[in-house]
């Protein structure tokens, strides 16, 4: 199936196909929900048959990742966290039936440093138990098994440019479904509040998160001098409707990650490689290119919301805003520090063990009154895990990522790795791991992209030892 994507022909029926897919949301939701389980029956033969022929178990996962949110959308009729446990299956199958030289090792130890805390989870309804440890367990094994799969996995730049095509389909089934279910003229504005209205009925948050994944992933193919479709105005086009539907959410974290990724990728790179210094005159044309457009089409939002727009990325509430003062009195946290603050409380209470799988939203009950899931991963690891969650992110997310850099020589696989992380560091800070998409490009980040020789039509393809 990835194949398609190799033809002209191929991409453009793929990409009506999403269309109608998306527009399937609104009339057929329930045939949406049996696609996204059937494609995964068709992902996992086509792994079986070619053996994983190219890591497209790797690719297959993120394509199931960007169409979580489609499929939670017409109600995730067979499980809420179905994304995260077909990624992690997808993962599996690709390992076991590919050729995977490299043994991450340190994969091995955070997968390990998660299972205490199974033991610890409590509830006298086991159902509500099973629930508990599900919700907080697939967001951090998903982190691990897409680590076990793409660490250090060789794969050609062609070869990787191209299935990350295919892994950009579903935005366009994303853009067609919040069209026919939420349409711009029908979105009202009255608040500075995350706007659920203009996220289809579901989740800004949530929404806003995926639509940043697709936008950084575009912006990075366009400034790699790649087309994410046959056609340069279709490339900007859709690049423009998900940048104004993510920034109409009012949920500021998909944005801000998106384009923090984006420009601490180009950044570290420009201070890591002479090479690429040297390089940045021909880029200067698309990094220009580039910040014109993000800041014209933040120009059209805030006309759509009448200037409510720039009162939210200010930090103004809706209070000041209609009083015309502005004390800037509240926090861009938006209730994020209140919980992140009782996680942490839990943790000194029991720095040893933690709380527990789902423990966290339980004691949040017992202590403030009220139960509220957590919105911020690294807490939620302290106060759950303990001292074990405090190692998995020393060691996951410090120790490995900075080693990885510093072996990780060329330049265009820094280029994603910083990007990928990022983005998946920032989104499980704004929301944790509800989606599968911190964990899945957390992992993905890791992969070793082996450059085309001599390319000169790809600058950032050379390698930072290259002479």
């Amino acid at each position: 199936m990835i194949e398609l994507v190799k033809t002209k022909s191929g991409q453009i029926g793929l990409i009506i196909f999403h269309l109608i897919l998306g527009i399937a949301v609104k009339y057929a939701g329930s045939i949406v929900a049996m696609f996204y389980a059937g494609v995964f029956v068709l992902f996992a033969i086509d792994i079986l048959l070619t053996r994983d022929r190219d890591s497209r178990a790797g690719f297959y996962c993120l394509y199931i990742m960007g169409l979580e949110l489609v499929y939670r959308v017409v109600g995730a009729p067979f499980s809420w966290e179905l994304g995260k446990y077909l990624s992690i299956l997808l993962l599996v199958i690709g390992l076991l039936v590919g050729r995977q030289k490299n043994s991450p090792y340190t994969f091995v130890i955070l997968l390990i440093l998660l299972i205490p805390a199974f033991f610890l989870a409590e509830n006298p309804d086991p159902e509500r138990l099973r629930k508990m440890i599900m919700f907080n367990a697939s967001g951090p094994l998903s982190l691990v098994f897409s680590g076990f799969y793409f660490y250090r996995r060789s794969i050609p730049e062609e070869s990787f440019v191209r299935q990350l095509k295919f892994s950009f389909l579903p935005a366009f089934a994303v853009c067609a479904a919040l069209s026919v279910i939420a349409n711009i003229s029908d979105i009202e504005f009255t608040s500075l509040q995350s706007n659920p209205g203009a996220s289809g009925g579901f989740q800004a948050n949530q929404v806003s998160s995926l639509l940043g994944w697709f936008i950084l992933l575009g912006l990075l193919l366009k400034l790699n001098r790649n087309k994410i479709t046959p056609y340069e105005w279709l490339d900007w086009s859709v690049l423009f409707y998900l940048l104004l539907r993510a920034l109409l959410t009012f949920s500021r974290g998909g944005v801000m990650g998106a384009i923090l990724a984006i420009a601490c990728s180009v950044a570290v790179l420009y201070f890591s490689s002479p090479l690429f210094r040297k390089q940045m005159k021909k880029l200067m044309p698309y990094i220009l290119l580039g910040i014109v457009f993000l800041v014209g089409v933040f120009f059209v939002a805030n006309n759509i919301t009448n200037g409510m727009l720039l009162f939210r990325y200010k930090g103004v509430s809706t209070n000041e805003m209609r009083a015309g003062i502005t004390k800037h009195e509240g926090s861009m946290l938006t209730g994020r520090d209140n919980i992140m603050q009782g996680d942490i409380q839990a943790f000194k209470e029991n720095p040893f063990w933690g709380l527990g799988l789902g423990m966290g939203e339980e004691y949040r009950a017992m202590s403030y009154g009220h139960s509220v899931a957590a919105h911020t991963e690294y807490t939620r690891l302290l106060s759950e895990h303990g001292t074990f969650g405090l190692l998995f992110m020393l060691i996951g997310m410090i120790i490995l990522p900075i080693s990885h850099f510093f072996k990780e020589k060329g330049v265009i696989a820094r280029y994603f790795f910083v990007a990928f992380l990022l983005i998946s560091m920032f989104t499980m800070f704004h929301a944790a791991m509800r989606l599968a998409l911190p964990g899945v490009v957390f992992g993905a980040s890791f992969v070793h992209i082996i450059s085309k020789p001599k390319e000169k039509k790809v600058d950032l393809t050379v390698s930072t030892d290259s002479k």
